[in-house]
């Protein structure tokens, strides 16, 4: 309610950007300002400084001197500083650069083609008007003109562009200025950029033939001109620094040329920078890149901070402070330059004259000079001017200038980042009228009530006007003071005064109370006075509690004043939607001031509505803990109470209840009168279920299961269903619960419960109402009658079962050995030293894979062991059973704990696991201290066998800890990762809300969904159209008729259209059941009568037509000349598909419009119930069409209502889950297994980042179901799998000499490195290799490969001797090279797909934590880079570790295996071959003076190395290693291994599949007839896109995000993925969520408030853009209404 202000009478259309010139300036200027201090000497403000008081007053003491206004109101003025020398404009100095690189400083001319600029020109004026699809055409067209006449001059092809263009801007022109959409944005930012990077580099002009000069650009403050050969004449200037043809360009030659280039180009330019030309008279001055003052912001938004007694003045001031001190000193230069010219000019004159007056001055002089670096004036001049320069980068950009120390924030760094003026002070603010404080558990209010103590009721106020109705109260509470609670603090008139209540003067309070109803004199602003009351009962407030993730984090409570507490006071039902518990949890409340506000709180943010959850539809609110424990025990079977308890808790259960309590008759009558337990909560539910209402019926189950109640199997009697009667089964008729129990799946928050069904028939006030007297009457049970407690009793375990324990903890030492066994495949009889040997050689090994492998058959013979307890010890052999035992009587209701947590107490701790796998192994190959190197005994493995209740080991307990603080630290770190992923989502879909025609929209109007996912519907409101809840929707089919009013509605609407729709669509398909897409009614023509044409036409075979024969031209005479009847014919017989009812009939307006699933749902459901019906025929009958009706009808209801902002729901959907998701990211495999990358890293892969290079490509196909494809696929996956040579080499032996040649005695050193290679039938199973390909291999690319890294590595150790020298970081990458052309500011996007986008460490977006450890990986990195030798090639990382036993072992393998049978295949080989192939090797490099084979087998090979000695001695023997190990023998492209796994089908039939790590979907359409094509799958969705269109991307997207969420047992609905995935697609290619996918966005606000503020507005201001302030983000900047929900519509109000 705008009482304070005035009603505005503007509202804010739209926003554009652009640039002040400095005519503009001047004028908006109040005061030049000169004086370098701040202050004087008293401490007022200096006149002409930064502080002077014509900009307006600094401090509440002073009055400005423009305006003469106080602190207060003084608006604040501009002022400037006039700069002697002008300065690049830091704001376009990047692009500047660019336009001076690609122009020519000879004729002033762009070095780019003519044809270039002008189809850049005309394509920008065609998507002015939005032609987008001529857009594409007009290279087409360009090219064909260029075909013709290569030679055109501009002017040809300017014309011609122009005759294609004209007549579409024309047609188009009424389209013109309309609102820009996505699509128009991205399509003009991609064609700009694409200019700027390949048209604007230094190249050969062609107007002048003047060879090309280099530009660079130094630090951001100096642009350094490079001539090759041609001397210049345009610049020949005194003093200008020609050194070496090397040239510093000042910032006003740069001037001059650019005006010159303007002058010529100026036509094309000014499209180019359509911001910068919108405002000048003559269309634009190239002065706009240049400064020749500077605008001084207001004092009053630079305040000087004190702190204490001193003054801190503030950053900008003192950049702004810089700049002008510069700019005295450039002053006096310039003076004495000026005076030394007057000097030579006037001659020895005036040294005659007063020699004594000259003297002086200079002397000062020469102390000023002394100060400024240089040796001539010009020297010094030129270095003020460049420090002049980086002064005023600081002022707009302080990380523009790398080399300045002390430095303090420029615009640029207060738009930007989190504490940035976007984020901290628009996008968000601090409110009043708002309370935070601690929350405590409170069981006896409403669940839709919060308690506030009475400290917050007598601050928070509402205005509320003063009428005849209300006048009594409002009388009263200003009487009563601001203090006493019903009181009021203010009471404001009718002219807009205010006064303010006394709180120590009663009769100033009473006299105010006493002429509330008496207008006063004077000007009325409003009509009544307006009094600011204290809140009271049933007011409304929003609750909210951070990290606010979704939408039910805020809610809208009602008041409750509690006097005497002293926080707020929370049901516990409404924990869940916070997630909140009361360890010290605080939350904020705020309270609406207007009545809209107020109404919407009460109608729409109530907790009442809010029941169930956007992510799926399940219910939030529900009861905890305690309250299961008592509902299981009150309505479980042999719970009486006699009239007095009854009574009582039914009491206590209905205290707010008005009228009369209806009561059920008492279940015994004799000996006494007794009730159930169950009859307490059927007379709750009654007297809850409004008056006018039917009871419900309801049929469901408990989650305690039926085996729970048996104590001893019964006896088996014929016709006994142990299901029937039983208390696990939840039957209530008429609102009386007959059978069962009630625990968590009824009142907790689970789907379909007593309390979901409730608010299904009934709404959401009775079911919030029943929750809340649930929670009453449980709580009074257990207080009164009940008690609870849980002793030792409960967790011992009977001797017996205890025995049996300790047997099989005995036995399970032995299974570590077994568990190696099996790993490696050994017989069982061999040594257990053997299984040590190898599990040692796997740790060892770079390929953990095997390794992996023994910790996966540990862990699968430990969880054998595990569950051997577990089934000894756990439910039958516990003390004490079930419904005694009161740790299981918490567990199975639901109220807290799991079975997990009783097995660790009674059973044993089980197996320890960091990171999804067993504790590492500490190099010595033990995991701790305490055991023995590589023990096989699970203990070593972090398998505990202790149990809590006798306790556990230390090293156990110290694995547990480890643990512990797994969990502990994961934690810490997923907050930030999953919050920054969600502030992603959220700021793209933020405009995607549901319009009135049901289309999803952006706030530009583009269409993102026909129908919000797929159908239309609300996913709270589809819960009870699944197929499983009709029955309970048949069952209350007269509850729900006379709440929807189905008789009403069936009056007006007509469901005929719709039905008889679905019914053409079913006639249809009857007849066409083979239907093929593509048959039209030609086609069937020519089917019919082509053979008799060709049969008349035999014989005479005349040439062909246009590639045609003479029958199907005659064929196509005949179609042409039929008459309108047969064609139609035909038509009929081809007529295609009927499309779906929903895209012909508008769900909202037509009725019975629904999907085609729902549609054969319900023709299915109906169809078995007519079946049924036939047997008993039931008095409650429901005839069929009006069930049909009522479905049609909630179908109808349940429609998403206009307004609702579905892309934050979606946003919302996937961050909330995401933060449940551990890190860990791979899903650790041995060597059946494929490695997934899982989590939220997945996600940000899918959203953020959608990069083509994704962690773990895979493919996934299945193999056809015949015999001799399921032959072949064993050979296929042998010979797609990749082999490198260390997966062949049996062991390498180096052998190293010394020898001493010639007389000089020059020393060489001698390798002879020997390969020894596996015997073929080692490796046969799973590899196609023979062992000549593996020598033809080694000669052919190995040998090569060797020599190469020896060469790095030795030029590498002689580098480190000879010169320490400093890697280059990323912090020198600014010192610009003369190639690297892409360091545009726009150019970045090319470095997109090699680095990762996601760098919320140089964006603040994540929390500084993350930051940190950033930084911290980054100096990690940097020292090893140095170190590790090319670490540019594959995953090199422990190379150098490699252990020399490795290379020397394997001896025992051999022994085994070695030579059992000689290979099949005797080479013989002739001589002459030989030696060709020991050349040929020896050919390689001088460096190899020896080679000899293996001729019969070709099992080994040996080379001999004649290296030179260096001064750094290394290591040979590791240096082959790590080679063998990256040198790759065969493989295809992309692919490195492939797996066949048996999955089973939906069907449950089984079939093989071919995954394949990595992807080559090329080569895999190759074996069509081993593979069943159809079906592959890859989860690249590049790929995926690339091969099969965009539409597969979107199903890809759906499904992997499914995925992800699945195993972590989440469920998002996928109407939110789908909406998420069109989103990605729009644009037809797929875009990232980040700041290179918001580019597109064509809100310029919104791109701002995300990330990179000022890259952004640098764009909106060159290309003048204008907002048209419809994106929320934009709304929310400038304070307008957001466009969604409520905002959506406009009232129009008869006046």
């Amino acid at each position: 309610m705008l009482f304070s202000k005035e009603t505005p009478w503007r509202r804010l259309e739209g926003m554009s950007f652009g640039m002040y010139s400095s005519e503009e300036i001047r004028k908006l200027s109040v005061k030049s300002v000169t004086n370098p201090l701040l202050l004087d000497n008293v401490g007022n403000p200096a006149p002409n400084g930064l502080y002077d008081l014509s900009l307006g007053p600094a401090d509440l003491k002073e009055v400005c001197t423009t305006c003469m206004q106080d602190f207060n109101n003084c608006p604040g003025h501009f002022g400037h500083v006039d700069l002697h020398l002008p300065v690049y404009n830091p704001f376009l100095f990047d692009k500047l650069y660019m336009l001076v690189r690609g122009s020519c400083l000879s004729c002033h001319m762009l070095t780019c083609p003519r044809a270039a600029i002008h189809l850049l020109l005309n394509q920008l004026k065609l998507l002015d008007v939005g032609a987008m699809k001529e857009v594409c055409e007009l290279p087409i067209v360009l090219n064909q003109f260029l075909e013709g006449s290569p030679q055109a001059s501009g002017a040809e092809i300017q014309e011609a562009l122009e005759e294609f263009s004209t007549p579409i801007i024309k047609a188009n022109h009424n389209s013109h200025g309309c609102a820009p959409i996505k699509h128009i944005c991205e399509m003009k930012g991609s064609l700009i950029t694409e200019f700027w990077r390949t048209h604007m580099a230094s190249r050969k002009c062609p107007n002048c033939n003047a060879s090309k000069s280099q530009i660079r650009r130094e630090h951001n403050s100096k642009l350094i001109v490079t001539h090759s050969g041609i001397k210049e004449d345009s610049r020949v200037d005194k003093d200008d620094v020609h050194v070496a043809k090397r040239g510093y360009l000042t910032p006003s030659l740069a001037r001059d040329h650019v005006t010159k280039v303007w002058e010529k180009e100026g036509f094309f330019l000014k499209h180019l920078f359509s911001g910068l030309a919108e405002n000048s008279p003559n269309g634009f001055s190239p002065d706009m890149f240049f400064l020749e003052l500077l605008m001084v912001p207001p004092s009053r938004y630079r305040p000087v901070s004190r702190l204490g007694d001193q003054m801190f003045t503030n950053g900008q001031t003192v950049n702004m402070q810089a700049v002008i001190k510069d700019n005295m000193i450039i002053q006096k230069l310039l003076a004495l330059i000026a005076s030394e010219k007057a000097r030579t000019i006037e001659g020895t004159q005036t040294e005659l004259e007063e020699p004594s007056e000259t003297q002086e001055p200079s002397q000062m002089d020469q102390t000023f000079l002394a100060g400024i670096p240089g040796v001539t004036l010009t020297d010094k001049l030129y270095n003020i001017w460049i420090r002049l320069q980086s002064h005023v980068n600081i002022v707009f950009d302080s990380d523009m200038d790398k080399l300045m120390t002390e430095k303090f924030p420029g615009i640029r760094q207060l738009l930007e980042k989190k504490e940035g003026l976007f984020r901290k002070h628009m996008m968000g603010k601090r409110v009043d009228f708002a309370a935070r404080s601690v929350i405590c558990p409170d069981m006896y209010i409403g669940t839709n009530e919060i308690g506030i103590p009475m400290v917050f009721a007598t601050k928070l106020t509402y205005p509320q006007p003063v009428t005849p109705w209300n006048v009594k109260e409002l009388r009263q509470a200003v009487l009563n003071g601001p203090d006493v609670h019903p009181g009021a603090s203010m009471v404001i008139n009718e002219d807009g005064s205010r006064t303010i209540l006394s709180r120590i003067n009663p009769t100033q309070r009473e006299a105010i109370a006493k002429q509330l109803l008496t207008p006063s004199t004077g000007q009325h602003r409003m009509p009544m006075k307006i009094v600011n009351r204290h809140i009271k009962n049933g007011d409304v407030l929003l609750l909210n509690r951070q990290p606010t993730l979704h939408r039910p984090s805020i809610q809208a409570h009602c008041a409750r004043i509690l006097p005497g507490e002293k926080v707020l006071r929370l049901h516990y039902a409404n924990c869940k939607a916070y997630n909140a518990d009361f360890d010290g949890d605080e939350m904020n409340a705020h309270f609406p001031q207007s009545e809209l506000g107020r109404a919407e709180a009460y109608t729409l943010v109530s907790t009442d509505q809010q029941y169930l959850v956007p992510k799926d539809g399940k219910p939030l609110a529900g009861l905890i803990q305690d309250h299961m424990v008592s509902g299981t025990s009150m309505t479980i079977r042999d719970c009486f109470f006699p009239q007095d308890q009854y009574m009582e808790l039914v009491y206590r259960g209905l205290t707010d209840k008005r009228g009369r309590v209806k009561l059920l008759p008492p279940a015994l009558i004799k000996p006494q009168k007794l009730w159930t337990g169950k009859q307490v909560v059927s007379t709750l539910l009654l007297n809850v279920i409004p008056e006018n209402h039917i009871p419900l019926n309801l049929t469901g189950k408990a989650k305690i299961p039926s085996k729970a109640w048996v104590k001893e199997p019964p006896r088996s009697v014929p016709g006994y269903h142990p299901d029937s009667m039983c208390d696990s089964q939840v039957v209530i008729r008429n609102g009386e619960l007959l059978v069962g129990v009630l625990d968590k799946a009824h009142y907790g928050s689970s789907a379909y419960g007593l309390v979901h069904c409730c608010y299904e028939l009934y709404g959401g006030e009775t079911s919030g109402k029943l929750l809340s007297c649930l929670a009453r009457l449980f709580t009074a049970y257990l207080q009164l009658y009940r008690g609870f407690t849980m002793g030792v009793e409960d967790i011992l375990v009977k001797p017996g079962a205890n025995k049996r324990r300790k047997k099989i903890i005995k036995e399970s030492v032995n299974c570590g050995i077994k568990a190696l066994g099996a790993a490696f495949n050994l017989p069982a009889a061999a040594a257990e030293n053997e299984g040590r040997d190898l599990w040692q050689n796997a740790h060892l090994n770079i390929d953990q894979r095997d390794f992996n492998m023994v910790d996966l058959k540990f862990k699968e013979e430990v969880n054998q062991v595990n569950n051997n307890i577990n089934k000894v010890c756990m439910p039958l052999g516990l003390h004490r059973s079930f419904p005694e035992n009161n740790l299981q009587l918490m567990v199975q209701s639901g109220a807290k704990g799991s079975t997990v947590n009783t097995m660790q107490i009674s059973c044993l701790l089980g197996q320890i696991e960091l990171e999804g796998r067993r504790p590492p192994l500490m190099p010595s190959g033990k995991s701790l201290p305490c055991f023995q190197p590589y023990e096989p005994q699970p203990r070593s493995g972090g398998f505990v066998t202790g149990r809590f209740l006798t306790g556990i080991k230390p090293p156990e307990f110290f694995f547990h800890c480890m643990a512990g603080r797994e969990g502990l630290v994961d934690t810490a770190v997923k907050t930030s990762r999953s919050g920054y992923l969600q502030r992603c989502v959220i700021k793209h879909l933020e405009g995607l809300v549901v319009q009135y025609d049901l289309t999803v929209r952006d706030s530009d109007g583009s269409v993102v969904q026909f129908l919000y996912g797929e159908d239309g519907l609300d996913i709270p409101k589809t819960q009870f159209l699944q197929p499983r809840q009709f029955p309970f929707i048949k069952d209350n089919f007269e509850v729900i008729r006379k709440s929807q009013c189905l008789d009403e509605v069936l009056a007006k609407l007509d469901p005929k259209a719709a039905h008889s729709h679905f019914k053409a669509i079913k006639k249809w398909k009857a007849k066409h059941e083979h239907s093929s897409p593509r048959n039209g009614a030609f086609l069937l023509f020519s089917q019919k009568k082509l053979g008799k044409i060709k049969a008349q036409a035999e014989g005479q075979l005349g040439e062909l037509a246009n590639g045609r024969d003479n029958a199907t031209l005659q064929l196509l005479e005949n179609w042409k000349n039929m008459d309108e009847s047969s064609h139609v014919k035909y038509l009929k017989k081809t007529a295609h598909c009927p499309d779906p009812c929903l895209s012909i009939y508008r769900p909202d307006i037509c009725f019975g419009s629904v999907s085609e699933t729902f549609e054969s749902i319900i023709e299915s459901y109906l169809s078995q119930f007519n079946i049924k019906q036939e047997f008993h025929s039931s008095s409650e009958y429901v005839d069929n069409e009006r069930l049909r009706h009522l479905l049609h009808l909630k179908w109808q209801r349940a429609l998403c209502e206009p307004g609702e902002a579905v892309g934050l729901l979606a946003a919302q959907s996937i961050g909330e889950p995401s933060t449940q998701m551990t890190l860990n990211t791979f899903h650790f495999a041995g060597r059946g297994e494929m490695n997934v990358t899982l989590g939220i890293p997945r996600l940000r892969e899918i959203l953020m980042i959608a990069s083509s290079k994704i962690k773990t490509p895979m493919m996934s196909i299945p193999v056809l179901s015949n015999k001799k494809a399921l032959k072949r696929v064993k050979t296929l996956q042998k010979k797609l799998t990749r082999v490198c040579l260390a997966e062949v080499l049996h062991k390498v032996d180096v052998v190293e000499t010394l020898r001493m040649e010639g007389k000089r005695g020059q020393k060489k050193r001698i390798f002879t490195v020997t390969f020894h290679f596996l015997p073929p039938e080692r490796y046969q199973q799973d590899k196609l290799l023979q062992p000549q390909q593996i020598l033809r291999f080694m000669e052919d690319r190995f040998f090569f490969l060797l020599l190469d890294a020896i060469k790095k590595l030795s030029a590498k150790l002689a580098s480190i001797n000879s010169v320490d020298t400093r890697k280059a970081t990323t912090k020198d990458a600014d010192r610009d090279a003369e190639d690297s052309i892409n360091r545009a500011d726009d150019g970045d996007e090319e470095a997109e797909e090699g680095r990762v986008v996601d760098d919320e460490a140089n964006e603040g977006d994540a929390d500084a934590a993350d930051a940190k450890r950033k930084e911290k990986q980054e100096e990690e990195v940097d020292y090893e880079s140095e170190e590790g030798e090319n670490s540019g090639d594959e995953d090199q990382e422990e190379v150098t570790e490699q252990p020399e036993e490795e290379v020397a072992s394997e001896e025992s393998s051999e022994e085994r295996h070695g030579n059992s049978q000689p290979s099949n295949q005797e080479n013989v080989v002739g001589e002459t071959q030989e030696s060709m192939r020991v050349n040929k090797v020896l050919q390689l490099s001088s460096s190899i003076e020896a080679y000899k084979y293996d001729q019969e087998k070709g099992l080994w090979c040996e080379v001999t190395l004649v290296l030179p000695v260096s001064k750094v001695h290394f290591d040979l023997t590791s240096l082959v290693v790590a080679q063998a190990q990256n040198a790759v023998i065969m493989e295809t492209k992309g692919i490195t291994r492939c797996l066949l796994n048996e999955v089973t089908t939906k069907q449950g039939a089984k079939e093989l599949v071919l995954n394949t790590e990595g992807i080559n979907m090329q080569e895999m359409f190759k074996y069509g007839d081993v593979l069943n094509l159809n079906r592959l799958y890859s989860n690249e969705i590049h790929a995926m896109a690339n091969t099969y269109g965009i539409e597969v991307a979107l199903r890809v997207i759906e499904k992997e995000i499914k995925d992800v969420f699945a195993v972590y047992g989440i469920e998002v609905d996928p109407r939110h993925l789908s909406l998420v995935a069109d989103y990605m697609c729009f644009e037809g290619v797929y875009k990232p969520l980040n700041r290179f996918g918001i580019q597109s966005n064509s809100s310029p606000l919104q791109q701002m408030t995300f990330e990179t503020s000022y890259k952004f507005l640098k764009q909106a201001t060159m290309l003048g853009l204008y907002d048209k302030l419809n994106s929320p983000s934009a709304c929310l900047v400038v304070g307008k209404l957001v466009k969604g929900g409520t905002g959506l519509f406009d009232l129009k109000q008869p006046l």
